[in-house]
């Protein structure tokens, strides 16, 4: 018997008091730490997954816009190398007019000009 009971009943008084039990008790197993793993690794697989996705699927966009900006790169050199060659060839002109007798008497001719006493034809263009 308690303290407790002893003082308010006195001693000669023998309490009984029945026992309750809720639910009967049960094993309960524990998880192993396999079992409780496996959802976390597989939530965790899921993330890494799409995470690795989404960074190949912006470097693949990436190499995709740098393979055609080398591409117009190189179409442009080409252009620019050609446009050089025409301007070398259009100062070499130039400085041939400006320089050499003959070629300054044919442009003369193209523009109906002519030496004193000669006969020039004129095209009709």
């Amino acid at each position: 018997m308690s303290k407790v009971a002893i003082t308010y009943w006195g001693n000669n008084t023998t309490v009984s008091i029945p026992r309750v039990n809720a639910r009967p008790k049960t094993r309960t197993r524990m998880k192993s730490t396999r079992e409780s793993a496996a959802p976390q690794l597989l939530v965790f697989a899921v993330i890494a997954s799409i995470a690795l996705m989404s960074c190949l699927t912006v470097n693949f966009r990436a190499f995709s816009e740098l393979n055609v900006e080398i591409e117009q790169n190189r179409k442009l050199s080409v252009e620019v190398d050609q446009l050089t060659n025409q301007n070398l060839a259009i100062q070499d002109e130039i400085h041939s007019i400006k320089t050499d007798p003959k070629m300054i008497e044919a442009e003369a001719r193209k523009l109906g000009m002519g030496r004193p006493n000669d006969k020039v034809f004129v095209p009709a263009n």
